[in-house]
């Protein structure tokens, strides 16, 4: 594989994926605000598993 064939992360790719993380954060901090439904409590959890797999693929992209 050449330098050439290596796919260098662009810094769009970043923001978008901060972007997304900022909409779940939103997201969850809106699903624990009132009433706890068992709706609430999947899309809670679903938004918070999301940004975990984002945050993971953001990590990867800065080379942390």
């Amino acid at each position: 594989m050449s330098v050439r064939d290596k796919k260098v992360p662009k810094k769009k790719d970043i923001n978008a994926i901060e972007a997304d993380m900022a909409y779940f954060g939103a997201r969850i901090a809106f699903a624990k605000r009132g009433e706890q439904t068992a709706y609430k409590r999947a899309q809670r959890k679903a938004c918070e598993a999301l940004a975990r797999s984002l945050n993971e693929k953001l990590r990867r992209l800065r080379g942390a």
